[in-house]
């Protein structure tokens, strides 16, 4: 089924070269652990080739088409190899929620028991995987307000990075008439992206806790952002990122209120206002031109995904959503109009009866359908336990960076498990990524609050 065609010798060649590189040269030069680091978390922000390979391609449209490489893959292995051959500190292996990831993958192993085509499925599962260990690499490398702050600062660069793209695409080239997209391969996945860091930036500038110099640009970085994500003209992201704006500010507000942060608010409402009202028709005509049929065929796809989670205990398999959907006669789930066709088999093959067919648009549902209700349920608890430690920790934290930290993780864990209900791209590399970069960093800055003698 699979071909060693020369991308994906090149990536497999790029993994095993690459990784010990970046083993070797931490080895040697301990000091660059925080320069990698902070790249890393960066890197996760332009996942796109030629910075991306997939080795064993397959070309479906299901959510993972091969076995990924990526920047961010060879630093994180780079730099957990040299945690465990160095040890240059004590190492929490076992770190929070661990243990339920470990069993998603389990349970999304045996939900390739009998189904269509397991390979696909192996493409995902090598991909939770490896989000494990980046997990476990952020949890163990931030260990003071220090490493806090250069996260943070990586996001700054990434929203920067985005921001211009979006700006300069659409008015420089002219790539990007419509729907703005930066390095992303889809609006909604950069929506989500951005959103999930944007209050944790916006929280650190309210709160006063980076550099002098890096001020001024974390306020553009929170601007070319906030443009960014209302010219993807998503739906839900144009609604729901300026209600969690507004929750986070609050919150921050309520911890503590100085004249510093009082004028930051009245600067950025008086631009966010000023900003939606030049967008505003275009926003109007969004949401009045949108199709009727796109929401219907969401609930289709939500039926078919509870369906296959009826008729299989571990759904219809990982990755194989996509697949099963197409091959089997779930196909009618999202035809339910199509039902009485004089010749079926035609008109599956037709471009109208493939014109519904995708993933779908609940991540919720997504996992529902491919792993069952036992994976369902580990991922909603897996994801309800990461949003109550922020809450707890919102309500405790004293120092001010950890408090930054776990004010705009509130918010941006909140958005993006709201947004999941109308998206599956929270499975995309990038998104993943990002959410296990933010959670490592949410339970190291639990730590770090924990003990005084790591606010250094």
């Amino acid at each position: 089924m699979f071909q060693l065609t020369i991308p994906s010798l090149l990536g497999i060649l790029t993994f095993f070269l690459g990784v010990p590189a970046v083993t070797l040269t931490l080895c040697a030069f301990p000091r660059l652990l925080r320069p990698a680091v902070g790249l890393m978390v960066f890197a996760t922000c332009y996942i796109k080739k030629p910075f991306y390979m997939e080795v064993f391609y397959q070309f479906y449209r299901g959510v993972d088409r091969g076995y990924g490489v990526t920047i961010p893959d060879l630093l994180f292995f780079g730099i957990a190899f040299y945690l465990l051959i160095r040890r240059p500190y004590r190492l929490v292996w076992w770190p929070y929620n661990a243990g339920l990831w470990i069993l998603l993958i389990a349970i999304s192993i045996v939900s390739l028991y009998g189904a269509g085509v397991p390979a696909y499925g192996w493409f995902s599962i090598h991909k939770l995987v490896r989000c494990l260990v980046l997990y476990w690499v952020m949890v163990n490398v931030v260990r003071t307000r220090r490493d806090i702050v250069l996260v943070i600062q990586a996001f700054v660069l990434a929203m920067i990075w985005q921001g211009t793209v979006v700006l300069w695409d659409k008015y420089v080239t002219g790539h990007v008439v419509n729907r703005a997209m930066g390095s992303f391969n889809h609006p909604n996945a950069m929506a989500m992206y951005l959103d999930l860091i944007l209050p944790i930036v916006w929280c650190a500038l309210l709160e006063g806790v980076l550099p002098r110099r890096w001020r001024k640009a974390a306020l553009v970085a929170v601007g070319l952002a906030f443009i960014a994500v209302l010219f993807t003209k998503s739906r839900a992201a144009i609604v729901l990122m300026p209600a969690m704006m507004l929750g986070v500010t609050f919150l921050s507000a309520t911890r503590q209120v100085t004249y510093r942060k009082l004028g930051l608010i009245a600067t950025a409402a008086a631009a966010g206002m000023l900003v939606f009202a030049m967008a505003m028709p275009r926003i109007i005509a969004r949401f009045q031109k949108a199709p009727k049929e796109s929401a219907e065929t969401r609930t289709y796809f939500n039926e078919a995904a509870a369906a296959m989670a009826r008729d299989r205990w571990f759904g219809c398999g990982l990755n194989l959503y996509s697949w099963t959907l197409e091959n089997t006669d779930y196909y009618w789930y999202v035809y339910p109009d199509r039902v009485d066709e004089p010749d079926p088999e035609a008109f599956r093959e037709s471009a109208l009866g493939k014109s519904r067919l995708g993933t779908a648009h609940h991540i919720y549902y997504l996992f529902l359908g491919e792993t069952g209700w036992p994976g369902a349920i580990v991922f909603v608890v897996f994801l309800l336990r990461f949003y109550g430690k922020a809450v707890v920790g919102f309500f405790r934290a004293r120092d001010p960076v950890c408090r930054a930290v776990l004010t705009g993780m509130v918010g941006g864990l909140a958005l993006l498990y709201l947004h999941g209900v109308l998206e599956w791209v929270f499975r995309q590399t990038q998104t993943l990524y990002l959410f296990f970069a933010t959670t490592g960093l949410l339970m190291a800055t639990l730590r770090i609050e924990r003990q005084p003698d790591s606010h250094e």
